[in-house]
């Protein structure tokens, strides 16, 4: 059996664990670097269809953490996850950058997925070039009131000058918070804690900080007006009720997803739910397959 055999067979399999399943993606699986402006921007490209899936991560996260969703789609659809840049300090700069990928990419239209962070960007992007969105989903984000992304830049400024063990055990903590319970919790923390903060390191987590109080800027532009899905949960922390109802008054077309006693992570504690909602939003007979 060949290794990309073995690797499906393991990713359907109820009893893989998140780390067998990453452990395999990474062996199958390449990634592109696209050198833009001062920015290098890492994207995984795979399966095939038109129009493609572009996944924006969470939290400023690289391609490579949204493993478990290229995993179901790329049977289907072509899936491009573009892994943001620690560099970045501008929701304009990434929009920028995900414009020129595409265009590299030869994608003309697509569908949007941004969550958290990259729900922003997903926003900004679709407002600016609505002719190459054929759909936006916006999933566990919302619109920062101002008093609230000076706070979180703040927080997160404060990476700078904290030892690396103390940024370790801080985001160790929000990440036993937001997975509660979870049976991959162990991996989330050991994935986020090492792989991703080695990447992105205490400065890029500082820079995290000025993206979010930058998108305060583009808060009263242009809205996309074509079908959105706004994936919700009603217990997400990360945004206040105030920032996430803001969200939902901008997108007055919006298809509404709220998951009941779920977090800011959804993608991971409710993915099956989560993949069914956006694969229906795509497309209504892939929704089956997907299940």
């Amino acid at each position: 059996m060949s290794l990309r055999a073995r690797y499906w067979k393991m990713q359907s399999s109820p009893t893989s664990s998140a780390r067998e399943l990453l452990r395999a993606f990474r062996a199958t699986h390449a990634s592109r670097t696209h050198l833009i402006g001062e920015h290098s921007w890492v994207v995984i490209d795979g399966g095939r269809g038109e129009p493609p899936l572009v996944l924006l991560p969470a939290a400023g996260g690289s391609a490579e953490s949204q493993f478990q969703l290229i995993d179901r789609f790329e049977k289907h659809a072509r899936v491009i996850s573009i892994g943001c840049p620690a560099t970045l300090t501008r929701v304009a700069d990434a929009v920028t950058g995900i414009h020129a990928i595409l265009n590299d990419l030869s994608v003309q239209s697509c569908y949007l997925l941004g969550q958290s962070l990259g729900g922003i960007f997903a926003q900004v992007y679709a407002s600016a070039f609505p002719e190459r969105v054929e759909g936006l989903i916006l999933a566990n984000t919302a619109r920062y009131s101002t008093r609230r992304a000076r706070i979180v830049r703040m927080a997160l400024s404060s990476a700078r000058h904290l030892p690396r063990k103390a940024v370790v055990t801080l985001l160790g903590a929000r990440v036993k918070r937001l997975l509660h319970g979870h049976p991959d919790r162990d991996f989330w923390l050991e994935y986020f804690g090492r792989d991703e903060l080695e990447r992105v390191g205490k400065r890029g987590i500082a820079n995290l900080g000025a993206c979010v109080a930058d998108s305060v800027r583009h808060a009263d532009g242009p809205r996309y007006v074509g079908r959105t899905l706004i994936i919700e949960s009603d217990n997400d922390t990360a945004f206040t009720p105030a920032e996430r109802q803001a969200l939902r008054e901008s997108y007055p077309q919006a298809k509404m997803c709220v998951f009941q006693g779920a977090g800011h992570l959804s993608g991971i504690t409710r993915r099956e739910e989560f993949l069914a909602q956006v694969a229906e939003f795509m497309e209504p007979s892939q929704s089956p397959q997907l299940r």
